[in-house]
């Protein structure tokens, strides 16, 4: 085979691949991680919310908040010099009320979208585990 032939193979290969990525993308799930990207108060949070999939009408997204999972937890990766020791400290109320208020933030941009009617939460697992919390 020669340098030409072999060449080709690999071209079409890669254009094929490329097509089939192109064709796997969603545009409704593009535009929604946009739209929480864009937003200036869920990106000046410490942690990311992202959309994984929106299935008949239902947008999954990414949260660090779970029964699995302290807020506490949470809050000690999220906030390193926040003070975790009292959970009941004013700042730590203030902690909690900031993620449950994000959380709605991005709940309600993901509603806003044409044709999610629901928005369903999913423990963001890489994220833990990339702060070295391994979730089960």
């Amino acid at each position: 085979m020669s340098n030409k032939q072999q060449f080709l193979i690999v071209a079409a290969l890669f254009l094929g691949l490329g097509l089939l990525w192109f064709l796997k993308q969603d545009p409704a799930l593009n535009y929604l991680n946009a739209a929480l990207k864009a937003d200036t108060e869920l990106q000046a949070y410490p942690y990311q919310f992202r959309a994984l999939k929106i299935d008949k009408g239902i947008a999954t997204l990414t949260t660090p908040r779970s029964p699995e999972v302290s807020v506490l937890q949470f809050l000690k990766i999220a906030q390193p010099t926040l003070d975790t020791s009292n959970p009941d400290s004013p700042d730590m109320i203030a902690a909690q009320k900031a993620l449950a208020h994000v959380q709605e933030k991005a709940g309600k941009l993901a509603k806003a979208q044409e044709g999610v009617t629901e928005v369903q939460w999913e423990i963001d697992r890489s994220w833990y585990a990339s702060h070295g919390l391994i979730v089960e």
